[in-house]
């Protein structure tokens, strides 16, 4: 469901966000390294720095209301 949702996104957000699904079973580092405790989870990051995260499924309005967040920040 949240892939379905990340691809919409992604797709509408051409050239201004950058997508990207981990599996957390199989990139254990990438999990460690951001405290990856529950999923689904959204990690947003501006200028290389984690800004926001969204936990667990949502409705698409949740993440996009949270990337304009960090667009405009």
């Amino acid at each position: 469901m949240v892939h379905r949702i990340i691809d919409e996104i992604a797709a509408e957000y051409a050239g201004k966000v950058k997508c990207f699904i981990v599996n957390t079973d199989t990139d254990m580092e990438i999990a460690e390294d951001y405290d990856i405790k529950a999923v689904p989870v959204v990690l947003m990051f501006k200028n290389g720095q984690k800004c926001d995260s969204v936990i667990g499924t949502m409705p698409k309005e949740f993440y996009v209301a949270a990337i304009e967040r960090v667009l405009k920040s």
